[in-house]
This record gives C-alpha cells, sequence and structure tokens, in this order.
C-alpha cells in the first residue's frame, strides 16, 4: 500500500466529496483536520490569514459539503456550531470551565449497543447520534485542585 501525505489524503477527500481540490479548499480541509472541533469562524480566520480574498461563504459551504457526505459532523452548542472529523461511535468530553471538546472512544460499545436496541425494539432506523458528557478536562481539573 502507497503511503500518502496529509496532503495528498485531503486533496483525495475533497476529491471523493465531490469538490474540486482547490488551494482554498485545501487549506481549509487541513485546518479543520489540524484543529480540535473548530467553528466555521475559527478556519475562517485562519485560512483568511493566508488567503486574503477568501469569502466566509466558500468555508462555511466546503464544511457544509463534507458534512453532507458524511466527512465531518456538524455538532450544534449554544455558542456557536463546531465540527468533528472524527464520525465514528463516540462522546464528545466538553470541559464546562475553558470549552475544549475531546472526543472519547470509551463508550463506542455502548453507544453500538444503544442504537442496536432502539433499531430491533422501536423499528427506527437510527442515522447518527450524538453524546456529550459535560465535566473539567485534565488541566482544568488540575488546576482547580491546586
Amino acid at each position: 500500500m502507497e503511503n500518502f501525505s496529509t496532503e495528498d489524503s485531503h486533496i483525495a477527500l475533497l476529491r471523493e466529496a465531490g469538490l474540486r481540490s482547490t488551494p482554498q479548499r485545501l487549506a481549509i480541509v487541513n485546518e479543520v483536520f489540524l484543529r480540535h472541533h473548530p467553528t466555521v469562524a475559527e478556519v475562517y480566520e485562519t485560512v483568511r490569514r493566508q488567503f486574503p480574498t477568501i469569502g466566509l461563504a466558500t468555508v462555511y459551504n466546503t464544511l457544509r459539503s463534507l458534512t453532507e457526505r458524511g466527512y465531518l459532523r456538524e455538532l450544534p452548542f449554544g455558542d456557536a456550531t463546531r465540527f468533528d472529523v472524527n464520525v465514528e461511535p463516540h462522546a464528545n468530553l466538553v470541559c464546562t470551565r475553558c470549552g475544549r471538546i475531546e472526543d472519547s472512544a470509551a463508550v463506542e460499545d455502548l453507544i453500538i449497543e444503544i442504537r442496536n436496541r432502539v433499531a430491533a425494539g422501536d423499528g427506527f432506523k437510527p442515522e447518527a447520534q450524538r453524546i456529550d458528557v459535560y465535566g473539567l478536562c485534565n488541566r482544568c481539573a488540575n488546576e482547580a485542585e491546586s
């Protein structure tokens, strides 16, 4: 199997999503995969440093297209909508102090079991789910103890 660079895989992702691989779109994809659950505004501000004429609509439309094709998951929160590159079953660990969001696969088996039970019991066909667990991240918990 060939060894692809991150840029090569992001170009392939854009093509699979049916999007032309422009330098601006590639920068958007690179940024969203580099950050933890970024907002459109965060991606826009970073990409705009490299491409000052890029429009917010380009960032939004690129992220929306990747979401619609299942490469990203949109996570609406009270303050902003964030984008998650992890589309596998997981829980979002949300720090109530600093706002950082981390993924946890520790409950993947439980999420799959919930989906299976819902499908078997109610005849409902689950397509996705979202589990957010709120608390303090390690850094904030350690600071609180100090």
